[in-house]
């Protein structure tokens, strides 16, 4: 459980690194209209979800790989790499995977820390898929034949992703029910920190609850 937190972690620093830059590319491209910015900041975004999706698999490893391994098509989830597939994939074997997204922490007077969730502002798990997708055909040189790929709506559109990805993780719990762990990780990830991760333990079978 150690490796793979230190894994989640390591995952999750790389994450807010890449959407810093793509941050910073966007910013150039909305200065200079140059598309190569752009491109630059598509796919560091790209990369970025791709890293939330293989963070998730961390919890989930040993029962992802091996539904994965019962696979006829491609066994090996070392392969996997897209990362709106890979959420598919992972609610086979943990419906509660995605990060849920919390408020900071409140300390109440017994001393029992609490946490409430997110209401609105972050990357729900449908819009992830959607958008993962939709910046995939952005990565690959156009076709001159093709219809017009509407490039200036995707870059008025990605600065509110970036933001409700930062917001998906800033504190959010993932949750795990294997045979050999069942609980949960609160996870930090905040801008200029290194992610930090609280274990809470469950004592048998749990459910969580949709709201």
């Amino acid at each position: 459980m150690q490796e793979s937190q230190n894994i989640y972690l390591r995952m999750m620093s790389d994450t807010t690194s890449r959407l810093s830059a793509a941050n910073c590319y966007l910013d150039a491209f909305n200065k200079q209209s140059n598309i190569f910015d752009l491109e630059s900041s598509i796919l560091q975004l790209r990369k970025a979800l791709e890293n939330v999706a293989y963070a998730a698999i961390c919890p989930n490893k040993a029962a992802y790989e091996s539904f994965r391994a019962s696979s006829e098509e491609q066994p090996d989830f070392r392969k996997d790499y897209r990362a709106s597939q890979i959420l598919n994939l992972l609610s086979k074997v943990n419906q509660n995977f995605y990060p849920l997204p919390l408020l900071p922490v409140k300390e109440q007077e017994n001393g029992v820390k609490h946490f409430d969730r997110k209401d609105t502002g972050y990357l729900s798990k449908k819009k992830f898929s959607k958008f993962y997708d939709r910046l995939g055909k952005y990565l690959h040189a156009d076709n001159p034949w093709s219809n017009d790929k509407q490039i200036r709506n995707l870059a008025g559109d990605m600065p509110s992703v970036i933001a409700e990805v930062y917001s998906l993780l800033e504190f959010h719990a993932t949750f795990i029910q294997t045979d050999i762990f069942k609980g949960v990780w609160i996870v930090a990830v905040e801008k200029g920190k290194e992610p930090v991760v609280i274990t809470g333990q469950a004592g048998g079978e749990f459910v969580v609850n949709d709201n």
